[in-house]
């Protein structure tokens, strides 16, 4: 499992170098991660409330889901270095690509569908989370439900604070992302 998930990984990552995208796009994609991950480090003391995985869906939905993917796998990589690292980071890597992966889905468009998605992503990402715990622990059904149940009220706080600040800042996202096309051309 920890195998497939290192692969997984790499293919995000390859499929990213392949898409084609300008300087300023990428600076643009640089400065939120950036923003993400100063997020998740300011709101580090309270458990799972942080703006990240906020930014990586709005950059998941509207710049590529692929971006959004290597934009969150950055986050819990660097964010690691800060608040502790672990072969747990692969697993949360995983799962930022696997809620991102969803940023295809053109619904999600809409402020209200994208700050329901960002509710379930908490407990999505939670659950693949937990999944590579057991993996590395011994899997069981009983531990994975356990621990889903003993995760839930986490897992809820990552969801209501994902909606929360998605709500806040998905115009602040249009409103940039117009303004770059804007002074850029639309690419």
């Amino acid at each position: 499992m920890i195998f497939a998930t290192v692969l997984i990984v790499c293919l995000f990552l390859v499929m990213f170098e392949r898409l084609q995208m300008t300087d300023q796009r990428l600076r643009f994609i640089a400065i939120i991660t950036a923003a993400a991950i100063v997020g998740r480090l300011l709101f580090s003391s309270l458990p799972n409330v942080q703006p990240a995985t906020a930014l990586v869906l709005l950059v998941a939905v509207f710049i590529h889901p692929i971006v959004g993917a290597i934009s969150g796998m950055l986050v819990v990589v660097l964010t690691s270095l800060f608040l502790g690292s672990g072969p747990f980071v692969l697993f949360q890597a995983l799962a930022y690509a696997t809620i991102a992966s969803l940023g295809f889905v053109p619904f999600l468009r809409s402020r209200i569908v994208l700050t329901g998605y960002g509710f379930l992503a908490g407990f999505l990402y939670g659950w693949v989370s937990n999944l590579g715990f057991l993996v590395l622990t011994g899997f069981s059904w009983q531990a994975f439900l356990t621990l889903l149940v003993a995760g839930g009220t986490f897992d809820m706080l990552h969801g209501f604070s994902n909606a929360i600040f998605i709500w806040i800042l998905f115009p602040i996202f249009l409103r940039i992302m117009h303004s770059f096309d804007e002074k850029r051309g639309t690419e």
